[in-house]
């Protein structure tokens, strides 16, 4: 469209609304503005005034403004500032407060039903006695067969107070449910228990208002139940509030260590975050685990415990995501969400990924190390700032496994159906009774079935790759298998136990017994074990 073509002109619109004062309509802003100072806004408003009059669909003046208001966003050029419509707002207000408004249900799919996958503790669905692995037939008198999760997640929240009759089978007897819907709690916390030899695991997901507070009580509790250690999983975390990044990160550090610097508009705004107490923990040798889904907040924790040399930091380069950004919520229910800062870590990195271009004029990303500045960690140690947390010890594959990315990408817009597939496999076996012990393997005999399933259900992926990706359907199916059987606490247990990655910081923290002992194998490359 014209308007979008012209985009680098919207830059200008802060000058227009100057000068236009808001509501005055484009035909008047295009005679008042004359005065060479606002030749800027004199332009948008021309620009504005022939899309108007001479595009060929018609368009208001209120939708000129408004794509206007889109288009200067996204000229920044920032992927991390974006105009956010109001569902979009609402979503993001939601993943960082970790609260919603619903009844507490997690819907999963299964046989062409949604079921039950999990309640929220101290929801509305547990109190009124709602049970993982009901199926949910009926909302409102209409009924929930063929439903998506989405369908069944929207019809399942709502504004607090407001009342949700739902009807679920529970084996053959119907149940009907009158739900009162409340605000919903949902954890930082995916997963925390202690592996073999005293290593406590924790995943933490995202940085929500309650993060260091769950944070706090998972670590204690885990040493009351017999870690000497701890691995702390960050990988795939998005990051959320700086805050409680920063918060999370003083529960590790010394009194008076630096945490993070944010610096805003040419540096002229700089302000440091410190360490407000002494150690909760300071005796607990720990690793921390990222990859190139560790993001913002997550990076944060990663970088203050890296360069003060409190962790090891293992796995694969982060995201590089090394800025901060405001949301300011705007007329008509929508919100803008504006980069105003970036930040670096005690040693002075930046580990926002810049791109540098090759000779065609492409972007090239930043991967070796010889590339990166070099900065000094506390104690000397080299760390790699220009583009996200270099771990001290690689480990973890850089990318999948030729033959599982060849199935991955022969699925393509099947994949959805064949999750549906293993899933419905996986319950089929467990009424069975075929998984009789949580010491079970996937059998060749249950793969074959589930391939004889998939076919049969339309997935059309040639049976060589599949062979060739057993590994990996061995481990998806193993781990739905283990969640429907046991419970997603098992099935955690183990994924974690199957997970390279965690083994290998674990087999390094049963060695040690002091914190700086586990930097004994920075440096180390550990991708081939």
């Amino acid at each position: 469209m014209l308007v979008r073509r012209n985009r680098l002109i919207i830059t200008l619109l802060v000058l227009a609304a100057g000068a236009i004062a808001g509501g005055w309509l484009v035909q008047r802003a295009l005679r008042r503005s004359t005065r060479p100072d606002v030749s800027g806004a004199r332009l948008l408003a021309s620009v504005m005034e022939r899309v108007r009059e001479s595009y060929v669909d018609s368009l208001s003046v209120d939708e000129l403004w408004r794509r206007a208001a889109i288009g200067l966003v996204d000229e920044l050029g920032d992927p991390n500032s974006t105009y956010l419509p109001p569902d979009r707002l609402k979503r993001l207000t939601e993943a960082t407060s970790g609260l919603y408004s619903g009844v507490g249900i997690q819907p999963d799919r299964r046989e062409g039903y949604v079921v039950v996958m999990g309640v929220r503790p101290n929801s509305p669905a547990e109190h009124a006695g709602v049970q993982v692995g009901d199926r949910l037939i009926e909302t409102e008198g209409h009924s929930m067969r063929g439903w998506t999760i989405e369908e069944a997640r929207n019809a399942m929240r709502g504004a607090p107070g407001t009342r949700l009759r739902l009807a679920v089978e529970r084996g053959s007897t119907r149940i009907p449910f009158e739900l009162t819907r409340g605000e919903i709690h949902v954890p930082s916390i995916s997963r925390a228990f202690v592996l073999d030899g005293g290593v406590g695991y924790v995943l933490l997901s995202t940085f929500s208002d309650s993060a260091r507070q769950e944070l706090t009580r998972t670590v204690d509790s885990l040493g009351a139940a017999g870690a000497r250690s701890l691995i702390l999983d960050l990988r795939n975390n998005p990051g959320g509030l700086l805050n409680q990044g920063v918060a999370i990160a003083d529960l590790f550090l010394d009194k008076g260590q630096e945490i993070v610097e944010v610096r805003s508009r040419g540096q002229r705004r700089q302000i440091a975050y410190v360490d407000s107490a002494e150690q909760r923990w300071p005796r607990l040798p720990m690793a921390v685990v990222v990859n190139a889904g560790t993001a913002s907040a997550a990076e944060i924790v990663a970088g203050a415990l890296q360069d003060h040399d409190r962790a090891l930091v293992l796995g694969r380069t982060s995201y590089g995501k090394g800025s901060a950004q405001n949301v300011f919520e705007l007329e008509g229910g929508g919100g803008l969400k504006l980069t105003t800062a970036r930040w670096y870590t005690p040693s002075g990195r930046s580990i926002s990924r810049p791109a540098r271009v090759t000779d065609d004029g492409l972007p090239r990303q930043i991967n070796d190390r010889a590339e990166r500045p070099v900065f000094k960690t506390d104690a000397g140690r080299k760390v790699f700032g220009g583009g996200g947390i270099a771990p001290d010890l690689l480990a973890g594959d850089s990318v999948p496994v030729p033959a599982e990315r060849a199935f991955v990408l022969a699925l393509g817009a099947g994949a959805p159906k064949f999750r549906e597939v293993l899933k419905d496999f996986a319950a089929a076996e467990v009424r069975r009774g075929v998984v009789r012990d949580s010491s079970f393997v996937v059998t060749a005999v249950e793969r074959d079935g589930l391939w004889t399933m998939a076919v049969r259900r339309g997935v059309d992926v040639p049976r060589i790759m599949y062979d060739d990706a057993s590994t990996l359907v061995d481990r998806q199916l193993g781990n739905e298998l283990a969640r429907q059987a046991f419970g997603l606490a098992y099935a955690g247990r183990r994924s974690a136990r199957h997970d390279k990655v965690v083994q290998r910081a674990a087999s390094l923290l049963r060695k040690v017994t002091d914190p700086k002992e586990v930097l004994a194998w920075a440096g180390e490359d550990s991708t081939a074990k």
